[in-house]
């Protein structure tokens, strides 16, 4: 049984290639996650734009100047973030 646990594990001569594979890998990984949280927060402000021209379709008595610019505002600020996780990716 020891002799199968001696043979996983990592020879001498590989750790350091494993260690520096690794760190490639985190870099990779934390790219891809910047990249999901731009397509995140930018499909957050493509919803908050239809929510906005449908609430002014639909005409349920709010304030249009209100909602325009608020709904303006948060698809802005969160198209903003979006593109900055997603330029941050690359």
């Amino acid at each position: 049984m020891f002799f199968f646990l001696k043979m996983l594990q990592i020879p001498n001569y590989l750790s350091n290639f494993v260690s520096r594979n690794d760190k490639g890998m985190k870099q990779k990984k934390k790219e891809l996650m910047m990249q999901e949280y731009g397509k995140y927060f930018l499909d957050l402000s493509k919803l908050i734009f239809g929510g906005v021209i449908l609430a002014g379709v639909m005409d349920m008595g709010i304030n249009f100047f209100v909602l325009f610019v608020t709904g303006g505002a948060f698809v802005a600020l969160l198209a903003g973030i979006g593109f900055m996780f997603y330029s941050k990716s690359r």
